[in-house]
């Protein structure tokens, strides 16, 4: 038994209307399509819509043949027209209602969790409208994309008249309302949307996350040289999967055959066939490479940059950059496995499942967001709005969208004001690993300037008076210092000896600490923390660690209030202005005596433990 909106399919036939006055031709006709809707949902359920029959709509619905055609000219249009209905009945069912005045936070927390309720009370009927509905040709295709885009709409009206998301670009939207249907899709396919009221109230919180970004996201970016997609393939198969793709582009799959691409590839039919069994078997085939293509793209690009979030971007301008210079791949990862039907589309997620990867591992170390649905829903928006900008642009307008897919990918696992950096190509972990960056510290010339620059911005004349180095001394490490992520100019405009400089982890104010964002602070405190112990493990392992018996090593485990916490702040916010009086007073001395000294590391550091027994450790 299958239910659907217009009863289950053990009880369609019960819903004839019986002969007598009073039933209108009209009530009758009307009658009769909500059968035949009903079976529609119930047939393709169990079969498919290709597999599904005239005789088997009829046979569901009780509705005669000959009273079939009067109302339908055929099997797509009764399907369409099914379509259709759910599209007015569900998006009012979810959209209606609205209410100007309420909270955008709570009304859109209400209407994913109505849909959520409708798409597990009515599988069959989300599955039919959100996957089988692409299967079934352009017309179908169209009300769902309409659909789509009226839902886009309200959203962007809603954001642009609300305070806090005003500044939203408005990709963000469209990029959500695909993630919120990439997720159903997914769980119907999965058979698991009893789950999906779990699953949409965490869409919800991470699609509520996002803020207009800190600065106009602008891209420069020029699309990658088309190449000859269908001549460079190396085999048979290759080819005909190239030839698939061209095809593909130009018609619908629905019309596509396995002679118009044996004609393609330059091959016989039987060739084609040696390969591929069957026309759906080429789609998969297609999917399945492509995809794999995609990942071996995104994937190497990741890995090749000195930081994960670097490494999101770099991966998304590959992907966009590989859309861009393969049309035809673009168009069928992005638009033609929709027309493949449920085992594309998890074709499709099962390749790309790389690149979601790439997503968490962007996360900062113990980051509560990126749970698997999260991660799933921000892909899948990503990947709708390169749909939208491939159907409304072309490839050539992809590469345009990294830097707003870059901040949708990151905004709600780093925060915004490092997504933006990121989504600019900046970072506040440009630098080289963990073990060079320890190596650049430990460096007697970086670790003077580097303490130098800790008191605050300083000029490069400055810097070469205070150190006694040559100008091209202290230009060549500020070079490698900047590339390195220790510091950063802060000077716009200035040249030569006036530009300034200004360590990237400056003494910081409690209060500016408190203005950071939490996933800010957590962020440069693991990578200030990882410095910290990398020195630690190489003065143990040189010997200097104990090489003075004056040297301190102290573990207090205290119990404090808030206002012994304060008290406690306080005292080393004194013990650090006092040992930068040292060092002021040991550069003066060392600089009378012409001697270089030696490198010392003074880490004070207090934080709050977990009580015994927290999930979080000891």
């Amino acid at each position: 038994m299958v239910v659907t909106p217009w009863g289950s399919s053990e009880t369609l036939r019960q819903g004839m209307l019986s002969p007598g006055p009073g039933r209108t031709a009209a009530a009758v006709a009307e009658n009769q399509r909500r059968r035949l809707f009903g079976a529609m949902v119930a047939s393709v359920a169990e079969r498919g819509y290709w597999n599904t029959r005239v005789a088997d709509l009829v046979e569901l619905s009780g509705v005669s043949l000959r009273s079939f055609y009067d109302l339908f000219p055929d099997k797509r249009a009764c399907f369409v027209a099914t379509v259709s209905s759910l599209a007015s009945a569900n998006v009012e069912a979810v959209l209606g209602g609205l209410d100007d005045d309420s909270s955008w936070e709570q009304e859109s927390r209400e209407r994913l969790a109505r849909l959520a309720e409708l798409v597990a009370a009515q599988p069959a009927a989300a599955k039919l409208f959100l996957i089988e509905a692409y299967v079934a040709g352009p017309e179908a295709v169209a009300v769902v994309d309409e659909t789509s885009q009226r839902i886009e709409a309200l959203v962007h009206r809603r954001l642009a008249s609300s305070e806090r998301w005003a500044d939203l670009p408005s990709e963000v939207g469209t990029a959500a309302v695909a993630a919120i249907l990439e997720v159903l899709r997914s769980r119907l396919l999965k058979n698991q949307t009893q789950r999906l009221p779990e699953a949409v109230d965490e869409i919800a919180s991470l699609l509520l996350s996002y803020e207009a970004p800190q600065r106009p996201l602008r891209s420069a970016a020029r699309p990658p040289e088309i190449r000859p997609e269908e001549r460079e393939a190396s085999d048979h198969a290759e080819r005909a999967l190239r030839a698939f793709e061209g095809v593909l582009t130009e018609q619908p799959f629905a019309e596509t055959t396995m002679e118009q691409v044996a004609k393609r590839a330059k091959m016989s039919i039987r060739t084609l066939y040696a390969n591929f069994s069957s026309r759906e078997d080429l789609m998969l085939a297609a999917v399945d490479s492509a995809g794999a293509l995609a990942a071996a793209t995104a994937v190497p690009a990741y890995r090749r940059s000195p930081n994960p979030t670097d490494g999101v971007r770099t991966a998304l301008g590959a992907l966009l950059g590989l859309f861009a210079s393969r049309p035809n791949l673009a168009h069928l990862l992005l638009v033609g496995v929709f027309e493949g039907g449920g085992p594309a589309l998890q074709r499709r997620a099962d390749a790309l499942q790389p690149i979601e990867t790439l997503l968490t591992q962007a996360a900062p170390h113990r980051h509560a967001r990126p749970q698997r649905v999260a991660v799933e829903a921000i892909l899948g928006g990503i990947l709708g709005l390169a749909r939208r900008r491939l159907l409304d642009a072309g490839a050539g307008g992809l590469p345009s969208l990294i830097p707003i897919c870059t901040y949708i990918a990151l905004s709600p696992l780093i925060g915004n004001e490092q997504a933006t950096a990121a989504a600019e190509g900046k970072s506040y972990r440009r630098g080289r690993g963990l073990a060079e960056m320890v190596h650049f510290l430990s460096h007697p010339d970086w670790a003077r300037l580097t303490t130098f620059l800790s008191h605050g911005p300083v000029s490069v004349a400055e810097l070469v008076e205070t150190t006694g180095q040559t100008p091209e001394e202290i230009e060549a490490r500020l070079v490698e210092m900047e590339e390195a992520g220790l510091i950063e100019m802060v000077a716009e405009g200035a040249e030569g000896p006036d530009r300034v400089f200004a360590t990237a982890w400056p003494v910081t104010s409690t209060e500016e600490w408190a203005r950071r964002e939490q996933d800010e602070r957590e962020q440069l405190s693991e990578e200030i923390g990882g410095v910290v112990r990398e020195e630690v493990e190489e003065a143990f392992a040189a010997g200097t660690f104990d090489a003075r018996p004056e040297r301190h090593l102290v573990r207090l485990p205290l119990w404090l209030d808030d206002q012994g916490w304060r008290e406690l702040s306080e005292t080393l916010d004194g013990t650090l202005d006092s040992c930068l009086a040292i060092q002021e007073r040991a550069k003066g001395r060392l600089r009378k005596m012409e001697s270089d000294g030696f490198p010392v590391r003074v880490i004070l550091v207090s934080f709050e433990t977990p009580e015994a027994g927290d999930a979080t450790g000891p």
